[in-house]
């Protein structure tokens, strides 16, 4: 189950042939429901009956985009659809798994779901959009964020506990079995939260952590978060696709290559204060700097006061929402939502303080689309200025040969980037949906697709227009489009009708460069000039094909 604030998805398995009559075993398949019912006394293990809308999940809609079918593929899905009259049958088992819907019911707070449960989707999409403008996204999904701080609370409860246990702190120091009760805790918080991949990487580092501590070894090392790295690749190379996995460890890269040689030095009160401030600033500079490359190629836009958010929101919930939201989640299950209300108000406090962030001039800097070889020259260069070796040298060049390299890279990255022309037609690969450019917008043939449902805003931000813009329709004559950009012709037919009435007049017009149609035209005299796949063109006519044959589409 996942929880959103207006209704629920349900995954679940059926067998294959109640999708597809082709198919005569019952072999069993996930799917995804999306139930528009709050109300739903629904819990894992209960069977589910009814009449749903089931859609193959959709493939990319252009090069470098998200792959909707590829995720499905990697999470085991085979279908996504809703449901909307329905009978539950509870199957009144008590499984483990049911815990978490326990704990949902009884807190009924989006809150709980969130930061306590690990739930996706509970946090409406107009908030969620104002939490990534001003740069504290990431506190929605559980990761080294709440694990640093669950693990730091749970650590200085059982340590202060084992110092007033006089026959242990005589035999070994009091940090030793707090840092396993604290471990052990972090297993609990991790089963409760649903073991996302954000989550299991947090808990790993943590691990490692503690570990190093115990052992007396080096606590924050790029060789820990090498081997958690390496970890959570064995267990599934595709994580390493994933927003948040790039992210994550973009991030900790970035923090520990920059805080590793950093000594302890004492200091009185006023610089202490002082210096956890710049700490503060320089963590929230280095985490914004090694991850906006992957933030501009996954979300197409810079939060531009993402630093400023994270100085003055993520304090709030870090001292908190997030310790009221852990004691109020325990005590709801006791039927006592006092704490969990106090939570409610001080983040209504925070989201007002966000909102004004966002409503400031250029809060979000909307970019065109950033391609996998830029990213992965920026990745490069990332990596360059982190992993390599410095010489011992009086020469500048030899001393500092990471950042000579490593700049260099990524300023090729980004020339390539700047330099990269936009497109002005697109095409899906079932050629049912097109784009033309018109006087730098995009105009589509049609005002919607369901079946190309990511289709829309992604050629909008290929073509630098913000997400959800209104676009026009574009004036086609009795389903004939004739799209002139400069010397580039190109004629779209959307279906047989059209083909059939102009096919021989277009094929002999030596004017038309390209003919793009959703039927499956066969045309010898002309064939050089029929597109067929999904397509982007651009304005010196060069083409660029996208397939959808993978076995994830398929």
């Amino acid at each position: 189950l996942d929880f959103k604030p207006d209704s629920t998805y349900v995954f679940m398995k059926i067998p294959i042939n109640q999708i597809d009559k082709k198919y005569d075993n019952e072999k069993p398949v996930k799917i995804r429901l999306y139930l528009k019912d709050t109300n739903t006394n629904i819990n894992i293990g209960d069977t589910l009956s009814g009449h749903a809308t089931i859609y193959h999940p959709n493939g990319r809609e252009a090069p470098d985009s998200f792959d909707f079918a590829r995720w499905s593929y990697f999470q085991g899905l085979s279908g996504n659809g809703f449901i909307k009259d329905f009978h539950i049958e509870n199957s009144h088992e008590n499984k483990i798994s049911n815990v978490r819907t326990f704990i949902h019911n009884k807190a009924n707070s989006f809150l709980t779901d969130a930061l306590f449960l690990g739930y996706k989707k509970s946090i409406s999409e107009t908030e969620s959009k104002i939490w990534t403008t001003v740069g504290i996204g990431h506190v929605w999904s559980i990761s080294g964020f709440h694990m640093t701080l669950v693990g730091g609370w749970l650590f200085a409860f059982f340590y202060l506990i084992f110092r007033m246990i006089a026959p242990i702190t005589k035999r070994i120091p009091a940090k030793y079995p707090a840092m396993i009760c604290a471990w052990f805790g972090l297993i609990i918080y991790l089963l409760l939260s649903g073991i996302s991949v954000a989550t299991t990487r947090a808990f790993l580092m943590t691990t490692f952590i503690f570990m190093a501590a115990i052992f007396n070894r080096d606590v924050l090392s790029l060789r820990n978060a090498t081997l958690v790295f390496l970890i959570i690749f064995l267990i599934n190379p595709f994580y390493v696709m994933q927003v948040g996995f790039q992210l994550s460890f973009a991030a900790i890269f970035g923090l520990l290559w920059f805080f590793q040689n950093k000594t302890y030095i004492k200091r009185n009160f006023i610089k202490h204060i002082l210096h956890i401030i710049l700490i503060s600033l320089q963590t929230a500079f280095i985490a914004t700097l090694f991850t906006l490359p992957f933030i501009m190629a996954h979300f197409g836009n810079i939060p531009t006061y993402g630093i400023i958010g994270n100085l003055i929101v993520l304090p709030i919930f870090s001292f908190a929402i997030m310790p009221l939201i852990i004691i109020g989640t325990i005590s709801a299950i006791f039927n006592c939502h006092y704490i969990i209300n106090i939570a409610h108000d001080v983040y209504n406090f925070a989201l007002h303080i966000s909102e004004h962030i966002s409503n400031l001039p250029m809060s979000n800097l909307y970019i065109p689309h950033l391609s996998n070889y830029v990213l992965i020259l920026f990745i490069i260069g990332m990596a360059s200025i982190v992993l390599l070796v410095k010489y011992d040298s009086d020469k500048f060049i030899k001393k500092n040969i990471n950042y000579v390299i490593g700049s260099t890279i990524i300023l090729f990255g980004l020339v390539l980037y700047i330099t990269t022309p936009r497109p002005i037609f697109y095409s899906t690969t079932d050629n049912s949906l097109v784009g033309f450019v018109v006087d730098n917008k995009i105009q589509f043939n049609k005002s919607r697709a369901s079946n190309h449902f990511f289709a829309f805003d992604t050629w909008r931000r290929f073509n630098f227009e913000k997400p959800n813009d209104k676009n026009t329709r574009y004036k086609c004559t009795k389903g004939l489009c004739k799209f002139n950009h400069e010397k580039l012709n190109i004629v779209y037919m959307k279906n047989i009708t059209t083909v059939i009435d102009n096919i021989t007049d277009i094929c002999r017009d030596e004017s038309v460069n390209y003919i793009v149609s959703p039927v499956k035209i066969n045309a010898q005299k002309c064939d050089a000039k029929i597109l067929r796949d999904g397509i982007l063109i651009y304005k010196n006519g060069r083409i660029k094909h996208f397939y959808n044959r993978r076995p994830w589409h398929t």
